[in-house]
Protein backbone atom coordinates (compact mmCIF):
# COMPACT_ATOMS: atom_id res chain seq x y z
CA UNK A 1 0.00 0.00 0.00
CA UNK A 2 2.79 2.45 0.94
CA UNK A 3 4.57 1.77 -2.34
CA UNK A 4 1.34 2.35 -4.29
CA UNK A 5 0.67 5.58 -2.39
CA UNK A 6 4.21 6.78 -3.09
CA UNK A 7 3.78 6.00 -6.78
CA UNK A 8 0.52 7.96 -6.94
CA UNK A 9 2.11 10.95 -5.20
CA UNK A 10 5.05 10.97 -7.58
CA UNK A 11 2.72 10.54 -10.54
CA UNK A 12 1.22 13.90 -9.65
CA UNK A 13 4.16 15.71 -8.11
CA UNK A 14 7.04 14.71 -10.37
CA UNK A 15 5.54 16.10 -13.61
CA UNK A 16 4.73 19.36 -11.81
CA UNK A 17 8.27 19.64 -10.42
CA UNK A 18 9.83 18.82 -13.78
CA UNK A 19 7.47 21.26 -15.53
CA UNK A 20 8.36 24.04 -13.09
CA UNK A 21 12.08 23.37 -13.54
CA UNK A 22 11.75 23.45 -17.33
CA UNK A 23 9.75 26.69 -17.17
CA UNK A 24 12.39 28.30 -14.98
CA UNK A 25 15.11 27.14 -17.35
CA UNK A 26 13.22 28.51 -20.35
CA UNK A 27 12.65 31.82 -18.57
CA UNK A 28 16.33 32.07 -17.74
CA UNK A 29 17.13 31.76 -21.44
CA UNK A 30 14.84 34.64 -22.44
CA UNK A 31 16.36 38.03 -23.26
CA UNK A 32 16.27 40.35 -20.25
CA UNK A 33 14.00 42.73 -22.19
CA UNK A 34 11.44 39.97 -22.79
CA UNK A 35 11.33 39.13 -19.07
CA UNK A 36 10.79 42.78 -18.11
CA UNK A 37 8.07 43.76 -20.56
CA UNK A 38 5.38 46.17 -19.47
CA UNK A 39 1.81 45.82 -20.69
CA UNK A 40 -0.16 49.06 -21.01
CA UNK A 41 -3.91 48.60 -21.21
CA UNK A 42 -5.82 50.95 -23.51
CA UNK A 43 -8.79 52.32 -21.52
CA UNK A 44 -12.28 51.84 -22.97
CA UNK A 45 -11.03 49.04 -25.22
CA UNK A 46 -10.01 45.40 -24.82
CA UNK A 47 -6.62 46.16 -26.36
CA UNK A 48 -3.16 46.70 -24.91
CA UNK A 49 0.37 47.53 -26.02
CA UNK A 50 3.42 45.61 -24.79
CA UNK A 51 6.59 47.62 -24.17
CA UNK A 52 10.15 46.31 -24.07
CA UNK A 53 12.84 48.25 -22.14
CA UNK A 54 15.92 49.15 -24.18
CA UNK A 55 18.87 51.28 -23.12
CA UNK A 56 20.81 53.08 -25.83
CA UNK A 57 23.96 55.17 -25.96
CA UNK A 58 24.05 58.03 -23.48
CA UNK A 59 22.06 56.08 -20.90
CA UNK A 60 18.69 56.93 -22.48
CA UNK A 61 16.10 54.37 -21.43
CA UNK A 62 13.30 53.63 -23.87
CA UNK A 63 10.18 51.52 -23.64
CA UNK A 64 9.69 50.31 -27.20
CA UNK A 65 6.53 48.74 -28.58
CA UNK A 66 7.26 45.03 -28.86
CA UNK A 67 5.17 44.78 -32.03
CA UNK A 68 4.20 47.22 -34.72
CA UNK A 69 0.78 48.78 -34.21
CA UNK A 70 -1.97 46.50 -35.53
CA UNK A 71 -5.09 47.43 -37.46
CA UNK A 72 -7.23 46.57 -34.42
CA UNK A 73 -5.67 49.42 -32.45
CA UNK A 74 -5.28 51.83 -35.35
CA UNK A 75 -8.96 51.36 -36.26
CA UNK A 76 -9.87 52.33 -32.70
CA UNK A 77 -8.06 55.63 -33.22
CA UNK A 78 -9.36 56.34 -36.73
CA UNK A 79 -13.00 55.37 -36.17
CA UNK A 80 -13.27 56.63 -32.54
CA UNK A 81 -14.12 53.14 -31.32
CA UNK A 82 -13.01 54.16 -27.82
CA UNK A 83 -15.78 56.76 -27.68
CA UNK A 84 -19.31 56.48 -26.34
CA UNK A 85 -20.37 58.60 -29.31
CA UNK A 86 -17.92 58.11 -32.20
CA UNK A 87 -19.49 61.04 -34.09
CA UNK A 88 -18.82 63.42 -31.21
CA UNK A 89 -15.57 62.32 -29.57
CA UNK A 90 -14.83 63.86 -26.19
CA UNK A 91 -11.13 64.34 -27.03
CA UNK A 92 -11.59 66.49 -30.13
CA UNK A 93 -9.75 69.43 -28.57
CA UNK A 94 -6.65 67.26 -28.09
CA UNK A 95 -6.72 64.59 -30.79
CA UNK A 96 -7.00 65.13 -34.54
CA UNK A 97 -8.19 61.97 -36.24
CA UNK A 98 -7.58 61.12 -39.90
CA UNK A 99 -10.32 61.23 -42.47
CA UNK A 100 -11.81 57.82 -43.19
CA UNK A 101 -9.97 55.91 -45.93
CA UNK A 102 -11.79 55.56 -49.24
CA UNK A 103 -10.09 52.30 -50.18
CA UNK A 104 -9.41 49.06 -48.30
CA UNK A 105 -6.09 49.97 -46.72
CA UNK A 106 -5.26 46.41 -45.61
CA UNK A 107 -5.47 45.32 -49.29
CA UNK A 108 -7.33 42.20 -48.22
CA UNK A 109 -4.12 40.64 -46.90
CA UNK A 110 -5.34 40.40 -43.32
CA UNK A 111 -6.66 42.70 -40.62
CA UNK A 112 -6.75 41.30 -37.08
CA UNK A 113 -3.18 41.30 -35.69
CA UNK A 114 -1.76 42.53 -39.00
CA UNK A 115 0.40 45.67 -38.97
CA UNK A 116 -1.45 48.87 -39.85
CA UNK A 117 0.14 50.43 -42.92
CA UNK A 118 -0.20 53.16 -45.51
CA UNK A 119 -0.82 56.02 -43.09
CA UNK A 120 1.16 59.25 -43.49
CA UNK A 121 3.72 60.25 -40.92
CA UNK A 122 1.34 62.98 -39.78
CA UNK A 123 -1.29 60.32 -39.09
CA UNK A 124 1.30 58.19 -37.27
CA UNK A 125 2.23 61.15 -35.08
CA UNK A 126 -1.41 61.92 -34.30
CA UNK A 127 -1.89 58.27 -33.35
CA UNK A 128 0.83 58.78 -30.73
CA UNK A 129 -1.00 61.88 -29.46
CA UNK A 130 -4.18 59.84 -29.12
CA UNK A 131 -2.35 56.94 -27.45
CA UNK A 132 -0.72 59.34 -24.99
CA UNK A 133 -4.04 60.97 -24.14
CA UNK A 134 -5.85 57.67 -23.79
CA UNK A 135 -3.21 55.99 -21.57
CA UNK A 136 -1.80 58.98 -19.70
CA UNK A 137 1.70 58.02 -20.90
CA UNK A 138 3.94 60.02 -23.26
CA UNK A 139 4.23 58.09 -26.52
CA UNK A 140 5.87 59.34 -29.70
CA UNK A 141 7.63 58.11 -32.81
CA UNK A 142 11.28 57.14 -32.62
CA UNK A 143 14.02 59.34 -34.01
CA UNK A 144 16.01 57.49 -36.62
CA UNK A 145 19.09 57.70 -34.41
CA UNK A 146 17.14 55.90 -31.67
CA UNK A 147 15.75 53.37 -34.12
CA UNK A 148 19.22 52.63 -35.47
CA UNK A 149 20.67 52.28 -31.95
CA UNK A 150 17.92 49.80 -31.10
CA UNK A 151 18.40 47.83 -34.33
CA UNK A 152 22.14 47.63 -33.70
CA UNK A 153 21.39 45.70 -30.49
CA UNK A 154 18.83 43.38 -32.10
CA UNK A 155 21.33 40.68 -33.05
CA UNK A 156 19.65 40.16 -36.42
CA UNK A 157 22.13 39.17 -39.13
CA UNK A 158 22.04 37.67 -42.60
CA UNK A 159 22.45 34.28 -40.93
CA UNK A 160 19.17 34.55 -38.98
CA UNK A 161 17.21 37.03 -41.13
CA UNK A 162 14.87 34.36 -42.55
CA UNK A 163 13.82 33.31 -39.06
CA UNK A 164 13.25 36.89 -37.89
CA UNK A 165 11.95 38.94 -40.82
CA UNK A 166 9.45 38.92 -43.67
CA UNK A 167 11.26 40.04 -46.82
CA UNK A 168 10.98 39.72 -50.60
CA UNK A 169 12.36 36.21 -50.51
CA UNK A 170 9.78 34.72 -48.11
CA UNK A 171 6.80 37.09 -47.81
CA UNK A 172 5.03 36.33 -51.09
CA UNK A 173 4.54 40.07 -51.84
CA UNK A 174 2.19 40.63 -48.89
CA UNK A 175 2.45 41.63 -45.25
CA UNK A 176 2.03 39.01 -42.54
CA UNK A 177 0.51 38.85 -39.06
CA UNK A 178 2.71 40.34 -36.38
CA UNK A 179 5.10 38.19 -34.34
CA UNK A 180 4.87 35.19 -36.67
CA UNK A 181 8.66 35.29 -36.97
CA UNK A 182 11.11 34.88 -34.09
CA UNK A 183 11.77 37.78 -31.71
CA UNK A 184 15.17 39.42 -31.91
CA UNK A 185 17.72 39.54 -29.08
CA UNK A 186 15.86 42.45 -27.47
CA UNK A 187 12.52 40.66 -27.54
CA UNK A 188 11.15 42.82 -30.39
CA UNK A 189 9.25 41.42 -33.36
CA UNK A 190 9.47 42.52 -37.00
CA UNK A 191 11.96 45.32 -36.40
CA UNK A 192 13.29 44.52 -39.87
CA UNK A 193 10.96 43.66 -42.72
CA UNK A 194 7.17 43.19 -42.84
CA UNK A 195 6.46 46.95 -42.74
CA UNK A 196 8.97 49.74 -42.22
CA UNK A 197 8.44 52.19 -39.34
CA UNK A 198 7.91 55.93 -39.38
CA UNK A 199 10.65 57.89 -37.60
CA UNK A 200 11.99 61.46 -37.40
CA UNK A 201 15.31 62.50 -38.91
CA UNK A 202 17.67 64.78 -36.99
CA UNK A 203 16.28 67.64 -39.12
CA UNK A 204 12.71 66.83 -38.11
CA UNK A 205 11.70 65.25 -41.40
CA UNK A 206 9.81 61.98 -41.93
CA UNK A 207 11.83 58.84 -42.65
CA UNK A 208 10.90 55.15 -42.87
CA UNK A 209 13.30 52.73 -41.19
CA UNK A 210 13.71 48.97 -41.17
CA UNK A 211 12.72 47.93 -44.67
CA UNK A 212 9.66 45.89 -45.58
CA UNK A 213 8.28 42.72 -47.12
CA UNK A 214 9.25 44.15 -50.53
CA UNK A 215 12.98 44.40 -49.78
CA UNK A 216 15.55 41.72 -50.45
CA UNK A 217 16.95 40.04 -47.33
CA UNK A 218 20.49 41.25 -48.00
CA UNK A 219 19.32 44.88 -47.89
CA UNK A 220 17.72 44.58 -44.44
CA UNK A 221 19.98 45.89 -41.67
CA UNK A 222 20.15 48.61 -38.97
CA UNK A 223 20.99 50.99 -41.85
CA UNK A 224 17.79 50.31 -43.82
CA UNK A 225 16.04 53.62 -44.56
CA UNK A 226 13.65 55.01 -47.13
CA UNK A 227 12.72 58.64 -47.71
CA UNK A 228 9.03 59.27 -48.47
CA UNK A 229 8.22 60.11 -52.07
CA UNK A 230 5.23 61.64 -53.89
CA UNK A 231 4.77 58.35 -55.72
CA UNK A 232 3.56 56.85 -52.44
CA UNK A 233 0.27 58.71 -52.98
CA UNK A 234 0.24 59.08 -56.76
CA UNK A 235 -3.16 57.49 -57.45
CA UNK A 236 -5.11 59.34 -54.78
CA UNK A 237 -7.86 60.99 -56.89
CA UNK A 238 -8.72 63.61 -54.30
CA UNK A 239 -7.84 67.28 -54.76
CA UNK A 240 -5.93 68.04 -52.68
CA UNK A 241 -4.51 64.59 -52.03
CA UNK A 242 -5.00 63.12 -48.57
CA UNK A 243 -2.53 64.17 -45.91
CA UNK A 244 -3.56 61.16 -43.80
CA UNK A 245 -3.40 58.17 -46.14
CA UNK A 246 -0.90 57.03 -48.80
CA UNK A 247 -2.88 55.27 -51.52
CA UNK A 248 0.15 53.57 -53.08
CA UNK A 249 2.16 52.76 -49.95
CA UNK A 250 1.74 49.33 -48.39
CA UNK A 251 5.07 49.16 -46.62
CA UNK A 252 5.19 51.69 -43.74
CA UNK A 253 3.65 51.39 -40.28
CA UNK A 254 4.12 52.50 -36.66
CA UNK A 255 6.21 51.39 -33.70
CA UNK A 256 5.75 53.96 -30.89
CA UNK A 257 8.15 54.52 -28.03
CA UNK A 258 7.85 55.80 -24.49
CA UNK A 259 10.92 57.58 -23.10
CA UNK A 260 11.47 56.87 -19.42
CA UNK A 261 13.16 60.18 -18.67
CA UNK A 262 10.97 63.25 -18.27
CA UNK A 263 10.85 65.34 -21.44
CA UNK A 264 9.45 68.84 -22.09
CA UNK A 265 5.88 69.07 -23.40
CA UNK A 266 5.62 68.41 -27.12
CA UNK A 267 4.83 71.16 -29.61
CA UNK A 268 2.15 69.41 -31.62
CA UNK A 269 1.86 72.31 -34.08
CA UNK A 270 5.53 71.89 -34.96
CA UNK A 271 4.95 68.23 -35.78
CA UNK A 272 1.96 69.03 -37.98
CA UNK A 273 3.90 71.72 -39.85
CA UNK A 274 6.70 69.25 -40.56
CA UNK A 275 9.21 71.12 -38.42
CA UNK A 276 11.55 69.45 -35.99
CA UNK A 277 9.41 68.00 -33.19
CA UNK A 278 9.90 68.40 -29.51
CA UNK A 279 10.32 64.76 -28.57
CA UNK A 280 7.74 62.98 -26.42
Amino acid sequence: MAARYTALVWAGVLPAVVGQALAQEADAEKPEAEKAVEVVEIPKTTLSITLVPVEIEGGKRLLVAQREICWDLYDTFVFSLDQDDPFNPDDGAIVTRPTKPYINMDRGWGHTNYPAMGMSQLAASEFCVWLSHRTGRSFRLLTEAEWEAIAAQSGTTQENIDARAWHAGNAGKVTHARATKEADDLGLYDLLGNVAEWCWTAEGKPIARGGSYLDEAETLSPKSRLEPDRSWNATDPQIPKSKWWLADCTWVGIRPVLVVETEPPANDDAEKDGNEPVLR
